[in-house]
């Protein structure tokens, strides 16, 4: 099931030009190395213009795990998405537990209210969705 939603959202989102050009994560023909390659070619390009460059890394340690299942419902709305898919992926989300084990003790059971379902075909899609900025058209 998570197979076909995500191939059809992904095919709706695309056609829609609902993501950016520069993502390259979690997308179909891009990947780190599509980006790495399209950044050295931009940087090389301004130093031989003669530009100056600074370079920022960052990193987002366990982001995947600080999506906000309230902040992404709403974002999917955002992106058109409703009616009984927008249910399906809400219900996905949420309605999830965790308990911590360690020697046979565990921890009480506590309901996720944050987190993409990692180790899921949809988990990705949704950080993805999450971070991207909405094209100027539709804000």
């Amino acid at each position: 099931m998570e197979s076909i939603i995500k191939e059809k959202l992904m095919k709706f989102l695309e056609s829609n030009e609902l993501l950016s050009n520069e993502q390259h994560g979690f997308r179909s023909g891009r990947s780190c190395l599509t980006n790495l390659l399209e950044t050295l070619e931009n940087w090389t390009k301004a130093l031989d213009e003669g530009y100056g460059l600074d370079v920022v890394y960052l990193y987002y340690r366990k982001a995947f795990n600080s999506v906000p299942h309230h902040r992404l419902i709403e974002k999917l709305k955002t992106f058109r998405i409703s009616g009984k898919l927008l249910q399906w992926l809400g219900s996905f989300l949420t309605s999830r537990s965790m308990k911590v084990g360690l020697r046979g003790n565990f921890s009480r059971l506590l309901q996720v209210l944050s987190g993409v379902p990692q180790g899921s075909i949809l988990g990705p899609l949704f950080f993805l969705l999450y971070v991207n900025e909405l094209p100027s058209w539709i804000v």
